[in-house]
């Protein structure tokens, strides 16, 4: 992913100290920028030394037809020497223009989406801005794992919710098994978290688990490669020889194209962003099709590399999770007023689970390189004490669709300097609406009795009518140390 090559080009109407300054938000050298900038310049040289090689030498061949077809006998020893020359230093001249290309890629892929004026700056997320608060909540209830003050997984291990001693024997590390109270409150925020979205007009999807290495790429950032993303090596196929051997050819070639197409490494998906962000992958779309809203519904799975020792006990914090995501595409006019739908539309949602919460704007150094702004929508957590991530609500502007290169057609004089037929790039903005299993922590300390679990009143219609479950084992087990294995 990276940002247009035109906004480093004054020439073409870009303005390079606006993305210098946006890098120094981001809290990074500018020099990167500076770098990119001589490159192009390079670049640019040498493919216009490119350009006036080739032209002289289709106006030398032209040249030496004429002459031929005047006399065929002419030697043109002068211009087919000249031509020897000329292509002699056109290896030269390709590759010094193909080594400044790929190098200004390169370069142009460490610069960060361009950040929006409002996001605080700061590298500490501590200095993240409040703008909202909702609901009330009692500070001085202290979580000390007696009845009706308990952490998440005590509460599920008396529901019978959950088994994380088996979890962690089959799946390793933050494995865990969720059954009976816990599997049904999971699938019921599910449920409810895609019912709410379809009220609001949005188009339910469910996009494949895995993607290829290849179309991952322009999708993810490559730390995530590294931190977060698991990779399901390339194992081979037999289906080809199958085909062939059977006698179909023309089927066992397809097959076989097939097969070659997808002998690349796949990554299973960390969000339905990802899949999401290729739905429309090499597509223009028609401004009057916009604005298009997506709910993503889809496993997640995260290898967490980077969260090492951090949330280490029940499941909080897990490998393998449901989420429910918005997905929007807009026009690069109205991307802002959609970044406040959506965080508006999860303030709804979690309103109507009446679980406390506060919108925060995280600071530039936090954003990832993708987002323009980025707010954070943060639940009250009693176990934990504090404020902690339940949604991300993203604007990435035109980042991400410009390296999966989805155009706008824009209608003639429709957008602001817009000529007719003009495509620039769609805005594409992301936000989770539920996290199942981190919601369910929250849902369960802040509904929590001395005897069970009160059922949130907008989950009762998707838990068959219970409204109250009760406490089945009061062993009084502390699991603490049993699920963080």
């Amino acid at each position: 992913m990276a940002i247009d090559i035109n906004l480093l080009r004054a020439e073409k109407g870009g303005d390079p100290e606006v993305v210098r300054d946006s890098e120094v938000r981001r809290g990074r050298s500018p020099a990167v920028v500076n770098e990119t900038i001589e490159v192009d310049k390079k670049w640019r040289e040498n493919l216009f030394q490119l350009e006036q090689l080739k032209k002289e030498l289709n106006a030398l061949n032209k040249e030496i037809g004429q002459r031929k077809k005047k006399d065929a006998k002419d030697p043109c020893e002068e211009l087919l020497a000249k031509t020897a020359e000329l292509k002699q230093r056109l290896p030269t001249v390709e590759a010094a223009a193909s080594e400044a290309e790929q190098r200004r890629e390169s370069l142009l892929h460490r610069i960060g989406n361009i950040v929006h004026k409002s996001v605080p700056v700061s590298n500490d997320e501590a200095n993240n801005a409040v703008v909202r608060t909702w609901g009330s909540f009692d500070r001085s209830v202290k979580i000390d794992g007696t009845p009706g003050r308990m952490h998440h997984h005590q509460i599920l291990a008396r529901l019978g919710g959950v088994d994380f001693r088996k979890g962690v024997e089959a799946a390793g590390h933050r494995g865990y098994f969720l059954k009976g109270a816990g599997m049904l409150l999971n699938v019921a925020l599910a449920q409810y978290g895609l019912a709410f979205l379809l009220r609001k007009g949005y188009t339910p999807i469910q996009p494949p688990f895995f993607m290829r290495k290849e179309v991952m790429a322009r999708a993810a950032e490559l730390k995530d490669f590294e931190e977060t993303l698991y990779r399901i090596p390339h194992t081979g196929s037999s289906s080809g020889a199958a085909a062939a051997a059977a006698g179909d050819k023309k089927n066992g070639a397809e097959k076989k194209g097939a097969e070659n197409a997808d002998r690349d490494d796949l990554f299973l998906i960390a969000t339905s962003e990802q899949p999401l962000c290729s739905l429309h992958m090499g597509e223009t779309i028609e401004e009057k099709e916009l604005p298009i809203r997506y709910a993503g519904y889809s496993s997640c799975f995260r290898k967490e590399a980077g969260a090492h020792g951090k949330d280490c006990w029940g499941i909080f914090r897990v490998h393998q999770f449901e989420k429910i995501e918005q997905f929007c595409i807009t026009t690069p006019e109205e991307s802002w007023k959609m970044h406040e739908e959506m965080i508006g539309a999860a303030e709804e949602f979690y309103q109507s689970l009446e679980l406390p919460y506060r919108v925060v704007s995280i600071v530039t150094g936090a954003l990832n390189d993708a987002a323009a702004k980025k707010y954070d929508l943060e639940a009250w957590f009693p176990g934990y004490a504090d404020y902690r991530e339940l949604v991300s609500c993203s604007n990435c502007t035109d980042y991400q669709a410009r390296a999966l290169d989805i155009r706008l057609a824009h209608k003639a004089g429709t957008a602001k300097g817009a000529d007719k037929n003009e495509k620039s790039h769609v805005h594409m903005l992301n936000a989770t609406l539920v996290a199942t299993q981190r919601c369910l922590c929250c849902v369960l300390e802040n509904y929590q009795t001395p005897t069970g679990v009160k059922v949130p009143r907008v989950l009762v219609p998707y838990m068959g009518g219970a409204e109250f479950l009760p406490f089945v084992d009061e062993a009084g087990e502390d699991l603490k140390k049993e699920s963080s294995q």
